[in-house]
């Protein structure tokens, strides 16, 4: 008895331990609890939906400001009362007495095959749909041909239309776009330098580089020379493939579109006039030096001695006497190099380098001389005047010039230093009343007299004291006494 009582008592004793301890870690769960796996992953599930709806809420948010950004850089482009209907109706043009351009800061869809630009219903005065009253105002079109040089007679009949409607219905959208588009024309006077400059890259400058390459050309009367030959221009002002409406039929769809380019002056920048005061001729040329990786941005960094440019034209306004001229030049000190291939000259980035390394540039009056954009700042160029033809010049050359930190010289032709003199004998009108030529034929005859048919024919003493300021200009330190 006492033995099975034993037994029943270590039992006992070995039963409660075992609750005791159960108890115990039972106690300890409880203080240290973790979520089951299902109730994490309902946890989990919780926290990123949370995170979920944030970054739908930062997405948001990102667009908006994107948009405002959009919205805020398209309206830099006009200014006074334009800009106060843009802010109102999300559409205006600045028509200068140069230029006019069209901003839509709202999206737009663009119908590449009919070049009809439709503008978002939120521009559309609601009185002008379909439904709308009697008395109501029709849909608003305007019609913009995006030649930066609006008032030259003799190339906008040949620029594409580009039609600018609030009339709806307006298209599907078959390709959607992040960035704005800019659409101008490459036709007109491309293939002359001048007016590449001129009319279309420092306007497509003023116009586009404010959108840090977050921007889409429309390039309508696309010339594939013209592009090819300024690839690396676009390629740094554009992070997209250029859109020829020429072989795309396909309605586009942008946040905003600028239709046309600005315009201020012949080969220059108005900086008062410019978006918010942000670009200057000078920040044109250090662009151009950059694309095209110029190196000289002084005179004073060329070599020595000074190397002379000249422009040698083939055609008209040819110099009779070039080599005697060349000949005087490297009496004076000059290393000279002749450009008159149109081949070479044609080779922007060849020839361009070959211009930066210049310190003077020499040429008759012609598209020729524009390439003193490519010139070190404090260089020289020096415009050769025919005769004749000395009227509504200056603001092609000797006043761009000083605006791109060039020293600007000027050789003005007398009566026996033309070829016409040979024609006409020296005391015919046509040589002693150049401007009775244009007062009876007006700016056609004067052109086709003056630049056409005359050539040139330098008196070497009076243009040699215009070479000898030329090397005062870039060497000061030169002792010209003895020259």
């Amino acid at each position: 008895m006492e033995k099975g009582k034993g037994r029943r008592l270590l039992l006992f004793a070995t039963q409660t331990l075992c609750v005791f301890f159960l108890f115990h870690l039972l106690y300890i769960e409880l203080i240290t609890f973790k979520a089951t796996p299902s109730q994490q992953m309902k946890i989990t599930g919780r926290q990123i939906l949370s995170e979920l709806k944030g970054d739908h809420r930062s997405n948001a948010v990102e667009k908006d400001n994107q948009h405002q950004n959009l919205q805020n850089l398209l309206a830099k482009l006009v200014g006074g009362e334009d800009q106060t209907k843009l802010d109102s109706t999300g559409f205006a043009c600045d028509n200068t007495s140069w230029s006019l351009h069209c901003v839509a800061k709202n999206p737009v869809k663009i119908n590449m095959r009919t070049m009809y630009v439709h503008l978002h219903p939120s521009q559309i005065n609601p009185t002008s749909v379909a439904n709308s009253k009697p008395n109501s105002k029709p849909p608003t079109t305007t019609i913009v041909r995006p030649y930066a040089m609006q008032e030259n007679p003799y190339v906008m009949n040949d620029i594409t239309p580009v039609t600018i409607t609030t009339t709806p219905p307006s298209p599907a959208c078959d390709h959607y776009h992040r960035h704005p588009a800019v659409i101008f024309s490459s036709g007109g006077y491309t293939g002359n330098v001048f007016h590449e400059f001129n009319e279309n890259l420092i306007p497509l400058f003023i116009t586009s580089r404010l959108f840090n390459s977050r921007v889409h050309f429309v390039v309508v009367d696309h010339k594939p020379s013209f592009v090819e030959k300024y690839r690396r221009v676009f390629s740094r002002l554009s992070d997209h493939e250029i859109i020829n409406p020429g072989v795309d039929s396909n309605v586009h769809c942008f946040p905003g579109a600028v239709i046309g380019l600005k315009f201020h002056k012949f080969l220059g920048v108005n900086t008062s006039d410019n978006p918010q005061n942000y670009y200057s001729m000078t920040d044109f040329r250090s662009f151009i030096r950059q694309t095209y990786k110029l190196r000289t941005q002084s005179v004073f960094h060329t070599s020595n001695p000074p190397t002379l440019l000249l422009i040698s034209r083939l055609t008209t306004r040819k110099f009779l006497n070039q080599e005697e001229m060349v000949k005087m030049m490297e009496q004076l000190g000059f290393r000279v190099i002749i450009a008159s291939s149109a081949k070479d000259m044609s080779d922007v980035e060849k020839f361009s380098r070959v211009v930066n390394s210049c310190s003077v540039m020499v040429g008759a009056h012609g598209a020729g001389l524009a390439n003193e954009i490519f010139l070190p700042d404090g260089a020289v160029m020096v415009q050769v005047r025919p005769l004749g033809f000395q009227w509504d010049v200056d603001a092609f050359y000797s006043e761009p010039g000083p605006g791109m930190g060039l020293k600007y010289l000027e050789y003005m032709m007398e009566p026996d230093e033309s070829s016409l003199a040979d024609v006409y004998g020296l005391d015919h009108p046509v040589l002693q009343d150049t401007a009775s030529v244009a007062a009876k034929g007006g700016y056609d005859a004067a052109r086709k007299m003056y630049l056409d048919k005359q050539d040139l024919r330098l008196n070497l003493d009076r243009f040699k004291e215009t070479l000898i300021q030329a090397i005062r200009f870039v060497r000061p330190d030169t002792n010209v006494a003895n020259v």
